[in-house]
């Protein structure tokens, strides 16, 4: 089971261990779900260890809506409950440490009264190479390899002396590839507006706007909130709308062409549209995709014979695409 993170600086597939990791599995799928990371932006940047994001507030301290510092999906689906129904219990006993590398993924904890740790939304991308310890992290999932290079590319960021990117580095949409769960009583997505705050434009686009004169304020205003909007837009790096007929492709060899796939996955039925994902500065693959076929029978075919496929020496993923993306956003 996968998650699709497009981020600002580039895009992040995780495989999420739903088996070992149920409870955690769960919240963080229905988090994205729910589209609550949507613009949250990362903080506490420490090079070769982490960077943490989830603190609803952080870099959009005005919001009028979740406004949360740290709580599982159950508390945002039930707000004005008592505070201890916001936590999740972690399906794991507690440890203090333990340790992680690079890519892992893994939920903050706390703990109740009787030693029991609990999650809620604050989770970390472990950056140590090639180990390293870890406190009070339940690690749920991995970064495929194939997106683990836009991990080094938030390592290469300035942060201030809080540890936040100069920059920031904010989530735009959260695509899950197959839930496993059904969704919790009350289930739904949120509306969540653009941020209120805080927010970290490119040193260029800052630099512009002081050049401006007062009379020209204005428009700098118009062209700051439009920069916002196309670095945190809705308009998918991928251009398919995920639906029932889409699905999703990774762990591909970055060799592999949008041809090479049209060709063999064309015997599973008409295709309308294929797509590999390229890096934007460099070109290069970022070994995943989407597959839209004409109808839903032909899609459901793919999957049933190609996940697991070797193709250019490498096992392929395929999943249904499940996106979040709620219209209106």
């Amino acid at each position: 089971m996968s998650v699709l993170l497009e981020t600002t600086v580039g895009d992040v597939v995780i495989d999420v261990d739903f088996e070992k990791y149920p409870v955690e599995a769960f919240n963080f799928i229905k988090q994205c779900k729910s589209g609550f990371f949507k613009y949250q932006c990362f903080y506490n940047l420490n090079k070769n260890y982490s960077i943490e994001c989830g603190d609803a507030l952080i870099g959009n301290e005005l919001r009028s809506s979740l406004r949360t510092h740290d709580c599982s999906i159950n508390g945002l689906l039930n707000v004005g409950k008592d505070a201890s129904d916001t936590m999740l219990k972690s399906s794991q006993q507690y440890l203090k440490t333990r340790e992680a590398k690079f890519g892992d993924v893994g939920y903050l904890t706390s703990l109740l009264d009787d030693q029991v740790p609990v999650v809620g939304s604050r989770f970390i991308f472990a950056l140590a190479e090639p180990v390293s310890s870890y406190d009070d992290t339940v690690f749920f999932g991995k970064v495929t390899s194939e997106t683990l290079a836009v991990l080094k590319l938030w390592e290469t960021k300035d942060v201030d002396s809080s540890k936040r990117p100069k920059v920031d580095i904010r989530i735009k949409m959260a695509h899950i590839l197959h839930d496993p769960f059904p969704d919790p009583d009350g289930f739904h997505a949120f509306n969540v507006s653009l941020p209120n705050g805080d927010i970290r434009l490119p040193p260029d686009v800052k630099l512009e706007a002081e050049k401006e004169t007062l009379e020209q304020r204005r428009a700098t205003q118009m062209r700051s909130t439009e920069m916002t909007l196309e670095i945190l837009g809705d308009i998918p790096f991928v251009g398919i709308k995920p639906s029932e007929r889409v699905l999703f492709v990774c762990k591909l060899n970055k060799m592999t062409r949008a041809k090479d796939l049209a060709v063999i996955f064309h015997r599973f039925g008409s295709i309308d549209t294929i797509e590999i994902v390229h890096d934007k500065e460099s070109g290069a693959s970022l070994g995943y995709g989407f597959i839209e076929f004409s109808d839903k029978k032909s899609c459901e075919t793919a999957l049933s014979k190609m996940d697991g496929a070797l193709i250019d020496d490498r096992r392929i993923h395929v999943d249904f695409c499940q996106s979040a993306k709620k219209s209106g956003h």
